[in-house]
């Protein structure tokens, strides 16, 4: 029967049987960013729209895709798109600037834009990211390790083949001449750019080079290619690729990548997954040193990257561990209930998992079985009785040592 509610276009459900892989995943991230020290950090799902706008760049995506609107107050709200500038909204405001000014921080959270919705990509998505605020703009090794925080996620979640791209896309004032320099070049086969991309050319050029549409391509792979003349980005690639190579992580310079928000300069990269898909970045980052500053705090260098959940999971080769419990517990009757609570109680409290089947007035072996329970109980006016689910062989109830040994722990006659 086909529900009378539907959900919201670009949001999807997570049943039971997919929820238990994305925790594993969720699990593998907790543990290694804590492995690294990074902390947690959690913003609010609604932020004031002016935080983005003002900072994430004209004419993004992100920007025209944002889910905003005024509130009673007439304030201008938007459901967060992106963590970054909100990470850092939290920095300045709670002044960790100041108690903390080298921050390593990391986020799993839900993020909102209205774009058209396909196979991993939704307008509502989850992902996992790592902010570092402080350090030394002047070199690469916390590039270099935030990138072998993603490498080791990528081999922990066995995504095979994936690729890292690196770029280097030099200083403020070195983006806006090549911007210029896009606008120049692209202005020329303006007619034979996609739509999209004729939209792109009139407020950010740059952001051609994020293009996927066919007819971009070869455009594309005649532009003007940019080369930082600033020593330091010179002196921060190369370090970067040494420090790469010094932890054998492979690496391909891509000429044309960048990020799709204006807050990045310097070291850039993405990973993606060596597949012919339009929709294959698995994660991607980059500097950020002049961002907390124009947010009003101080001169702070800032390196990060996130990645797709969704997408993560959609290329990952692992399997979610099956269901299982010690003991599947039914009671006979209403009039047992309060027993068998106490049973339940002890239970738990010896750190057992149980399932209690409260619509059952007689055990349900198959039922039991299915679940993955090692025992199965069933609580009587006097007494109960025990099946032992391991044994296979047996097709009566009996009290293994097993057993014997399980409900001695608990202290239950």
């Amino acid at each position: 029967m086909k529900s009378k509610f539907q959900k919201v276009k670009g949001t999807y459900d997570i049943l039971p049987d997919e929820s238990r892989l994305w925790r594993k995943v969720e699990n593998i991230i907790h543990s290694l960013s804590e492995q690294f020290s990074f902390e947690e950090i959690r913003t609010p799902v609604i932020e004031k729209s002016n935080l983005f706008n003002q900072n994430i760049g004209n004419g993004t995506d992100v920007q025209k895709e944002m889910f905003s609107w005024k509130d009673i107050a007439g304030e201008d709200i938007v459901l967060k798109p992106e963590m970054t500038a909100a990470v850092v909204r939290a920095y300045l405001e709670n002044g960790l600037f100041r108690s903390n000014p080298f921050s390593k921080l990391y986020y799993i959270d839900s993020f909102f834009r209205r774009e058209k919705p396909q196979k991993g990509r939704q307008r509502q998505f989850h992902q996992f990211g790592v902010e570092v605020l402080g350090g030394d703009k002047k070199g690469s090794d916390q590039d270099a390790e935030i990138i072998l925080i993603a490498s080791k996620l990528i081999k922990k979640l066995k995504i095979d083949n994936a690729q890292l791209l690196i770029n280097n896309i030099g200083t403020p004032e070195e983006r806006k001449k090549w911007n210029d320099d896009l606008k120049n070049y692209f202005t020329k086969y303006k007619t034979s750019l996609s739509k999209i991309s004729q939209q792109r050319l009139a407020r950010n050029p740059l952001r051609i080079l994020d293009s996927k549409e066919p007819e971009d391509k070869q455009i594309i792979l005649e532009s003007p290619k940019f080369i930082s003349d600033d020593k330091y980005e010179i002196n921060k690639f190369a370090k970067l690729q040494e420090n790469l190579n010094a932890l054998n992580i492979s690496f391909k310079i891509d000429p044309f990548l960048i990020r799709g928000l204006d807050y990045y300069n310097g070291n850039v990269f993405e990973i993606t997954a060596n597949v012919r898909k339009s929709q294959n970045a698995l994660c991607g980052g980059g500097r950020y040193d002049f961002l907390v500053e124009k947010m009003g705090g101080p001169s702070t260098p800032a390196v990060g990257f996130a990645a797709g959940i969704e997408r993560l999971i959609m290329f990952s080769n692992l399997e979610a561990q099956e269901n299982q419990i010690d003991a599947y517990i039914i009671c006979k009757h209403a009039d047992y209930y309060e027993k068998t609570l106490k049973l339940i109680e002890r239970i738990v409290d010896k750190k057992y998992k149980i399932y209690f089947a409260t619509r059952w007035d007689k055990l349900k072996i198959e039922r039991a079985e299915k679940m993955n329970a090692k025992f199965a109980i069933q609580v009587g006016k006097e007494n109960f009785w025990a099946l032992d689910l391991t044994n296979k062989k047996s097709s009566e109830p009996i009290i293994s040592k097993q057993i014997s040994g399980f409900l001695k722990e608990l202290n239950f006659q």
